[in-house]
């Protein structure tokens, strides 16, 4: 009788759990479907977290001289439902260095040439800047998480690239900004702060353009040195190298703070092939790498 009993009271305990597993399943379930609903974006669980930076909730910068990638804990949209500032303010501080290089790299992620990029970084022990545009990012999610969790940053590249949508009003522009970040926060748990105008700001931006980044607390990065992988002059990748070369040469004054355009995009396996060359011959020159901040100057 009393293996009897304990026999029932195992059943019913067994069946206690596996309602309770159903339960907590479709409550977890019944969350995520309302959140979708009301277009929240609900981050994944990341098997690893990064050194970062975090803003403040009243959007206080990180020190000057932060070498870490910035993000916000929170969305545009949710700072705005909870009532908390969206901007750093009108100004803020520049971080100078002697012989710093940021490596930059646009359009992406792709799935070859990002992932081969990130392998050479970590080879050389140095990071670069990612300005991701969110078609690419909804395509490749698990580069995403790679470029984060590697250590690299992360900036906004719009969401389409399409200069006849993004650019007929700094709504449509800010439109793309928020669209995007959304779909890194829901990668990530985190969002950008720093963006980069597809094709770069000048003959594109007008001052509204300006004051309306501004507003939801975005800092706009621009460049001053290019391998020519986008613009026909660096074709190869022995191409590229020699443009970085005949650069520094010709602007001396770029020493002190270097900012270089490359991509990452599909059809850009040359610069992929020039970067080892590229970071050598920067070390050879005594160059310091990091990654963007909000400390970032002004290009020029």
């Amino acid at each position: 009788m009393k293996q009897k009993g304990r026999l029932f009271l195992g059943c019913i305990l067994l069946f206690f759990l596996a309602s309770l597993g159903l339960f907590l399943n479709f409550d977890r379930d019944r969350v995520m479907a309302a959140a979708e609903a009301r277009h929240i974006p609900v981050p994944q669980v990341l098997s690893s977290k990064p050194d970062v930076a975090l803003i403040g909730d009243d959007f206080s910068l990180p020190p000057v001289d932060n070498d870490k990638p910035v993000y916000d804990k929170y969305t545009t949209r949710q700072r705005q439902e909870k009532g908390l500032p969206t901007t750093y303010g009108k100004t803020r501080d520049y971080y100078y260095g002697d012989n710093v290089v940021y490596l930059t790299f646009d359009d992406g992620p792709n799935d070859k040439n990002t992932s081969r990029i990130l392998d050479i970084l970590k080879k050389e022990n140095i990071h670069a800047t990612f300005f991701l545009t969110g078609q690419n990012v909804v395509r490749y999610p698990d580069v995403v998480k790679k470029i984060y969790q590697s250590g690299n940053a992360i900036g906004v590249h719009s969401y389409t690239h399409d200069y006849k949508k993004i650019y007929v009003s700094p709504k449509a522009y800010t439109d793309e900004l928020l669209q995007t970040e959304e779909e890194i926060y829901k990668i990530l748990g985190v969002r950008p702060i720093i963006s980069r105008a597809p094709g770069g700001t000048e003959g594109h931006f007008t001052k509204d353009f300006w004051t309306a980044i501004n507003n939801i607390g975005y800092i706009e990065v621009g460049w001053n040195a290019l391998t020519g992988d986008a613009d026909g002059t660096g074709k190869t990748a022995d191409k590229e190298v020699e443009n970085i070369k005949q650069q520094l040469q010709l602007r001396p004054y770029l020493h002190r703070h270097l900012v270089i355009l490359m991509h990452d995009a599909y059809g850009h396996g040359a610069t992929v092939d020039a970067l080892p060359d590229i970071i050598h011959l920067l070390k050879g020159q005594g160059y310091t790498f990091r990654v963007v901040t909000t400390a970032i100057p002004p290009s020029w």
